[in-house]
C-alpha cells in the first residue's frame, strides 16, 4: 500500500512510515508512539525549562547566529560528504530508529568522508541535520551503529538541536561575534555559556537513553562508549568535565545501566514493543478492504476487520 508524502508528494509504502525521498513522516504519530516524557533524563528536562527563559532572544539567536552558522557548516559539509539515501542500508537503520523513537520527521543525513570517528547533529528549530563519518562506521558493528544513530536521533526527539548548535558555537568561541548581535548578548554570554555547558552534559544522558531504547541491549551503547574512550581518551578526563560538553564515558555508562534497571525503562520497552507489534495496524489504509481509516484505530470502520 502506497500513500503520497504530505511534504514532497512522492509515493511511499505505508510500512516505511517515513518518505524515502525527503524523510517526511507519511504515517502520523499516535498515542502508541514514544514521547519525550517517556524517557528524558529529568535534569535535562529541568535545564531545558531554564533555557527557555531566554526565549526573548530567539529571533536574534535564530536569525543572526544559528542559521548563519548552519549555512557555513553545510557549505563545508557538502564538499566532503554525500547525502544518505533513506532507502539504503544505512538509511533504513535511520528510519528504523526514527520509528522506534516516534520522530515527527527524519533529519537530513550525511555520510562524511573522514577517518575521524565522529557523529553529530546540528541545525535550527525548523531544520535538523545528522552526520556520521565513514571512519566511525569502520570501527563499529551493526548494533553499535544502531546505538550511535539512536543517540543522535535522541537529540532530535528531545528538541536539543537548537541549543546544542548554540552550545557548540559558544565552546568554539564563536558566540556573539556578529556585529549585529549587540551589547546585550555580550553581557549574557558568560551566563549562557555556563547554562549551556551544564545542560549539554545532561542532554547527553537523554540521548544515551535513546541509544539504549533503539538497541534494546545495554551492551551496545556501552561497547560504543568504550571504543570511543580508547580512541579519544582525552575526552574522558574527569577533571575536564566542568568545561566539557559531555560527561565522562564511565559516568554515561553508569547512567545507561541505571536507566536499564529502572521501571521507567521497562515501561518504555513495553510501549516500543507494542508499537512495533501493531505496526501494520497503524495506517490510514485498511489492510483488507483498502478503505481509509483513522490511523490509530485497530479496526476498520468500513469492513470491521481487526488490523492487528
Amino acid at each position: 500500500m502506497q500513500i503520497a508524502c504530505p511534504s514532497c508528494g512522492a509515493f511511499v509504502g505505508v510500512e516505511k512510515v517515513f518518505c524515502v525521498k525527503c524523510g517526511g513522516r507519511v504515517v502520523p504519530l499516535t498515542s502508541y508512539d514514544l514521547e519525550v516524557s517517556d524517557f528524558i533524563y529529568p535534569p535535562d528536562r529541568d535545564a531545558m525549562e531554564n533555557l527557555r527563559g531566554f526565549e526573548a532572544l530567539s529571533p536574534i539567536v535564530d536569525e543572526l547566529m544559528i542559521k548563519r552558522h548552519v549555512h557555513q557548516i553545510l557549505s563545508r559539509l557538502r564538499r566532503c560528504s554525500r547525502r544518505i539515501d533513506y532507502s539504503s542500508e544505512l538509511g533504513s537503520i535511520i528510519r528504523e530508529c526514527g520509528i522506534i523513537l516516534g520522530l515527527p520527521g527524519l533529519p537530513e543525513a550525511y555520510l562524511l568522508r573522514s577517518s575521524a570517528p565522529t557523529a553529530f547533529t546540528f541545525g535550527s528549530r525548523d531544520k535538523q541535520f545528522l552526520v556520521i563519518s565513514s571512519g566511525l562506521l569502520e570501527i563499529l558493528d551493526s548494533g553499535e551503529v544502531k546505538a550511535v544513530l539512536g543517540h543522535e536521533l535522541g537529540h532530535v526527539k528531545c528538541h536539543h538541536i537548537k541549543y546544542h548548535t548554540l552550545a557548540e558555537m559558544l565552546v568554539r568561541g564563536a558566540e556573539f561575534s556578529l556585529e549585529l548581535a549587540g551589547g546585550l548578548l555580550n553581557m549574557l554570554s558568560p551566563i549562557l555559556r555556563l547554562m549551556l555547558l551544564s545542560w549539554h552534559r545532561e542532554s547527553e544522558i537523554s540521548a544515551d537513553r535513546a541509544a539504549l531504547i533503539v538497541s534494546g541491549d545495554p551492551a551496545k551503547p556501552i561497547s560504543l562508549l568504550r571504543k570511543l574512550a580508547r580512541i579519544l581518551p582525552a575526552l574522558d578526563e574527569p577533571a575536564l568535565e566542568p568545561v566539557s560538553t559531555h560527561p565522562t564515558h564511565e559516568e554515561r555508562i553508569n547512567r545507561i545501566l541505571e536507566f536499564y534497571r529502572s521501571p521507567e525503562y521497562r515501561a518504555v520497552r513495553g510501549k516500543v514493543e507494542w508499537r512495533l507489534a501493531i505496526s501494520k495496524a497503524i495506517s490510514p489504509i485498511c489492510r483488507f478492504c483498502r478503505g481509509s481509516k483513522p490511523v490509530s484505530s485497530l479496526f476498520c470502520p468500513r469492513c470491521g476487520r481487526s488490523q492487528v
